[in-house]
């Protein structure tokens, strides 16, 4: 299964790297022999100009197709070509044997701030009462470790846009802490502001701090590095009310002309679905519908009309006991040809991990015997990686610039080792080897907007020792506050 949709230009040569400081050359060969290659240094990663040759490529673009080999040419943050071979005499040069190149994955739905329990809990204290014990004693530099520790996370294993879900902002500097890892990780995507957890739905999220956030950080609603953009997020659950006021929430979004994400359809309470958001004319081609598991036919429709999207959390709607409504609304989308995305919700709750969440999405969309959609074909392998790549940049507007390898294109790149192991043999069935042996320590080289942030093997744009560390002892910290069973067993601080 290959194609090439771009003529060759040239024979290609393999180089060296390139791009120590001061504009030198640093020789790194991807792949080559251990006595042939050397490191680029951490401190002085590649960028600027450079061409990843000898490489499979999974562009995800219909017009550029699939590479058994191929060369990806990278100028100035972008995606200048992608052909056969280019031939480009005095431009560095990337190895990329023995490796396939992808788009940066996404996920839609994080709720970033509870990072630090992700490991904690227990069927005597699940999610909900989790967050409610640990969540208040979180000062704003927790917001920043656990933020910082998700984004890390994010993008050692190939995840290049994010959503991160605010929904429990504690005060202004929470949302400051956490816009902050934001633009410090390099990373693409979406801040959506969701207030206090919980804030009553007789009461509106604080717009006067939005309005501050929206002037102060994103301006023209994303910020001065055009990576991160402002959204509105639903309110976490709480109980119906006569005066629900959250339709003053969305109107502060569509007046700031920002995305909408909503939580919706997953109880009558939270029965916030396409057809009742037209209705009240809350609903454009930005709005993200998170679950949205009781879409009847006329929703669906209405999503495809208007071109909104959808992020599903598979693992954790399997988890409440909605497995088969999640099921007929992904099998009915993808059919219908929506935007379905996919997303963790939480690392407490399902693993930082595109490729197992593809995986979840295969599996689930597969003819079911007994079912409405029984004789129904199942997705095919490029559906299923779009849901975890362009499907996931369209829906946080960013599938102009990322979401697949497109000339043009921001250059927003994934290396995958396909020597591993568990990747062999991949011949000519790249997609399908992504799609079914790809995991995240096959996640090697990761780039976005042409700068390297994960060089062979080791992400170098941020200190890992460091953001575990912190996490280690502000987890600690948190549970000595709390106390009673949550306290930690002793006063020393854990060695991970």
């Amino acid at each position: 299964m290959s194609e090439t949709s771009k003529p060759e230009t040239g024979g290609v040569n393999r180089r060296d790297l390139f791009a120590a400081a001061g504009g030198g050359i640093a020789a790194a060969v991807l792949g080559a022999p251990a006595a042939a290659a050397q490191t680029v240094p951490s401190a002085a990663p590649p960028s600027g100009e450079y061409i990843i040759e000898n490489v499979a490529i999974l562009s995800m673009d219909d017009t550029v197709g699939i590479l058994d080999r191929g060369a990806i040419h990278v100028k100035d943050g972008k995606i200048a070509a992608i052909a056969a071979g280019i031939e480009l005499p005095g431009v560095a040069r990337v190895d990329g044997a023995g490796r396939i190149a992808m788009p940066g994955m996404a996920d839609t739905h994080w709720h970033m701030w509870n990072t630090l329990f992700k490991n904690m809990l227990t069927p005597k204290r699940p999610y909900f009462p989790m967050k409610l014990a640990l969540g208040p004693h979180h000062t704003p530099n927790d917001y920043y470790i656990a933020t910082r520790l998700a984004l890390a996370e994010a993008l050692d294993a190939g995840i290049t846009g994010v959503l991160n879900y605010a929904h429990a902002i504690r005060s202004p500097d929470h949302a400051d802490a956490e816009i902050r890892a934001m633009q410090e990780s390099g990373l693409r995507g979406l801040y959506a502001y969701s207030g206090a957890d919980p804030t009553p739905y007789d009461q509106i999220i604080d717009h006067a701090d939005i309005r501050r956030i929206s002037a102060q950080y994103f301006p023209g609603g994303r910020d001065a590095a055009g990576r991160i953009g402002l959204a509105i997020g639903e309110r976490a659950p709480g109980a119906a009310v006569e005066n629900d006021r959250r339709d003053e929430d969305y109107r502060q979004a569509f007046d700031l002309g920002i995305p909408l994400i909503l939580h919706a359809g997953t109880s009558p309470v939270r029965h916030r679905l396409p057809s009742i958001m037209q209705a009240k004319g809350l609903l454009n081609q930005d709005t993200l519908f998170v679950h949205g598991l009781m879409m009847t036919e006329a929703d669906r429709r209405i999503l495809l009309e208007t071109g909104a999207s959808v992020s599903l959390p598979l693992g954790t709607d399997y988890t409440t006991g909605r497995g088969e409504q999640v099921r007929a609304m992904m099998v009915n989308l993808l059919h219908a040809g929506g935007n379905v995305s996919l997303s963790c919700d939480a690392t407490s709750l399902t693993p930082t991990s595109i490729f197992e969440h593809m995986r979840m999405a295969w599996y689930l969309a597969s003819p079911q015997v007994g079912s409405d959609y029984e004789n129904v074909p199942g997705p095919t392998p490029l559906q299923i990686l779009a849901m975890g790549t362009r499907n996931g940049l369209k829906a946080m507007g960013f599938g102009a610039v990322s979401g697949t390898l497109t000339p043009g294109k921001q250059a927003d790149i994934v290396l995958l080792n396909a020597r591993s192991l568990n990747m062999a043999p991949v011949g000519d069935q790249i997609d399908k080897a992504v799609l079914h042996s790809a995991m995240t320590h096959n996640v090697e080289t990761v780039i976005v907007d042409g700068a390297v942030l994960k060089w062979q093997g080791k992400v170098i744009s941020v200190d890992v020792e460091q953001i575990r560390q912190e996490a280690i002892e502000a987890l600690h910290n948190l549970r000595k506050k709390a106390g009673g069973d949550l306290a930690p067993a002793s006063d020393t601080l854990p060695l991970f």
